[in-house]
């Protein structure tokens, strides 16, 4: 997909989920060529995705990179820059609050598993379950990390001023916005129908501000989105909320809400994709704790209304 925003040619780039590590989603990054040629994230690395991405930027006229901007620092968003910053010699940038995943993902993996860890085995999960997701995650985030020299940032411009950052909390910490013009390059703060957050608060706060954009390119699936697109992910996570507010009215382990949540969800066959369920009924467990709608009572968690009977932001 190629297109013209105030005069800053963006084009569209899915960078294939690698075959050789299984079955995923594409992870979409974008060229933006203007006063600079600026990579906005890059994708999983492996030997294809090298290939794939050197004979794409070629192609356009663009292996010359000036700059490897991420939105934030999940593996399928920065792994394969190392590559390319090697090669180009293009400048690789995060905001400063994800920097440590670029240096240390297997830390970051694993400190992300012990927060959930404690609250799943008092909420009723199967600790042997758990600790072979925790194999899983630690094992995957190893082979994929690659040593990378960055730079931190906690707002920048570049391109002459045509290219900033937005601070967009909430997936990560240090998740950005990349915005040119009417356009902004979200990452994960918003895909459509719903992302994974840390803080929902956050969130909803990020969400509020991406509504100002004409044009929102997310890091996966359709793009670009619109206002449209991101009040309906406002809606999900409102219904999502209310969905626990009725599961745990006469109270509920963090199991039950979870497989309420994600009726989808095989907890025997598929250990590793646990973690991301219980860390999101997490995060609205304590976006409705500090509003004052749950509380925690032993093992379980109990609602005070069915409802939110006011505005979530």
């Amino acid at each position: 997909m190629n297109s013209i925003v105030d005069e800053m040619k963006i084009t569209q780039i899915k960078v294939p989920f690698p075959s050789e590590y299984g079955s995923g989603r594409s992870t979409n990054a974008y060229l933006l060529e203007g006063e600079a040629k600026i990579l906005v994230d890059s994708g999983l690395d492996s030997e294809e995705n090298r290939r794939f991405i050197r004979k794409t930027l070629e192609k356009a006229g663009a292996w010359d990179l000036d700059v490897i901007l991420l939105t934030h620092g999940h593996l399928d968003h920065f792994s394969l820059g190392a590559y390319l910053q090697q090669e180009t010699g293009a400048a690789l940038m995060v905001h400063e609050a994800d920097a440590g995943m670029l240096s240390d993902y297997s830390s970051h993996s694993s400190k992300w598993f012990e927060e959930a860890y404690e609250h799943a085995v008092e909420g009723g999960f199967d600790p042997s379950v758990l600790g072979e997701a925790r194999i899983k995650l630690i094992t995957g985030a190893s082979i994929l990390t690659r040593s990378a020299v960055y730079e931190t940032f906690t707002e920048t411009s570049l391109a002459g001023g045509t290219v900033r950052t937005l601070h967009l909390p909430g997936h990560t910490e240090g998740s950005v916005g990349v915005v040119a013009g009417e356009a902004v390059f979200c990452g994960d703060a918003a895909i459509e129908g719903s992302t994974a957050v840390t803080d929902l608060k956050e969130e909803f706060n990020s969400l509020e501000k991406l509504k100002v954009f004409k044009f929102i390119y997310p890091g996966h699936e359709r793009a670009p989105l619109a206002r449209a697109d991101i009040e309906a992910l406002e809606s999900h996570f409102v219904s999502r909320l209310e969905e626990v507010l009725r599961v745990t009215k006469g109270g509920a382990t963090l199991k039950e809400i979870v497989i309420s949540l994600y009726r989808g969800l095989d907890l025997a066959q598929a250990p590793y994709k646990i973690i991301l369920p219980i860390n999101q009924a997490i995060s609205y467990l304590k976006y409705l704790e500090a509003e004052g709608h749950v509380e925690k009572r032993g093992r379980g968690w109990y609602s005070f209304r069915e409802r939110l009977s006011s505005p979530v932001l």
